[in-house]
């Protein structure tokens, strides 16, 4: 599922914008309307369209919540001082505006989780299917395939044993501060895993307390003919649960932000 750069995690492929149509691209869209890109967490649920599509619905109603907001902050600030921040400032600064994001990630992987097991006794979604509409980026995230970064995404993937390039490494790269940020952070990936464990443990705690409209469940996959999707769908949903507290915790405590 990807392709492997000789690390031994093979990459998840993802729809990136560019190349979004149908529903895809109208789910895309709207994303874009609370956000500078598409996260890399719809990304790759876009490989099944039909379950991207329950998953937003999911994720509309919560995105803009003030429960959702605060509980994502309380994961973030959970973290602590696992990490020493980068010397370098700009570093630092970009880091910084990923807290926020990974944190809401992180919480809504965690809902649609459990929903997909059935755990979620909350209201059902409306069941709107988003408006067909034009994809356009403001701050588009560089290909995990773009050259010179693929060898460092491969040790990234490495170090962090996951098949996710998250957005993240992607905008690093496209600002040309991939390399200086993953040799500060590198090493300190092994000593911030017991954070990391603890955070997603917390994130699922959370996720119990969001006011969800359940969208993404079996009954409804088994609704929209997508059972067969269900398999590889957890799985892709268990990858980005593992490995977003992982980058959490080095973007968070590097930033201050425990």
């Amino acid at each position: 599922m990807g392709s492997d750069l000789g690390n031994g995690f093979a990459a998840y492929p993802m729809v990136e914008e560019g190349e979004a149509t149908g529903v895809v691209a109208a789910v895309y869209a709207q994303l874009l309307d609370r956000m500078p890109f598409v996260p890399s967490l719809f990304k790759s649920l876009a490989l099944s369209p039909g379950y991207l599509v329950l998953a937003h619905e999911q994720a509309a109603a919560v995105l803009p919540d003030e429960t959702f907001r605060s509980l994502a902050q309380q994961l973030s600030s959970s973290v602590g001082d696992a990490v020493t921040p980068p010397a370098d400032q700009p570093v630092r600064e970009a880091l910084a505006r990923f807290t926020e994001p990974l944190s809401r990630m992180l919480l809504l992987t965690a809902g649609l989780l459990l929903a997909l097991d059935d755990e979620l006794d909350r209201p059902p979604a409306p069941g709107r299917a988003p408006e067909p509409r034009v994809v356009e980026p403001r701050q588009p995230a560089p290909s995990q395939w773009d050259a010179p970064a693929p060898q460092l995404y491969g040790e990234i993937r490495a170090a962090l044993e996951t098949p996710m390039v998250n957005s993240i490494w992607r905008a690093l790269a496209g600002q040309g501060l991939l390399e200086t940020a993953w040799s500060a952070l590198r090493p300190q990936v092994g000593g911030s895993r017991p954070a990391a464990d603890e955070v997603q443990r917390r994130a699922f705690e959370a996720a119990r307390q969001v006011p969800w409209q359940v969208a993404a469940t079996p009954a409804a996959l088994d609704r929209a003919g997508l059972a067969d999707v269900r398999p590889g769908v957890a799985s892709v949903l268990d990858a980005y649960a593992k490995t977003l507290p992982r980058v959490l915790v080095l973007v968070s405590s590097s930033t201050g932000g425990g």
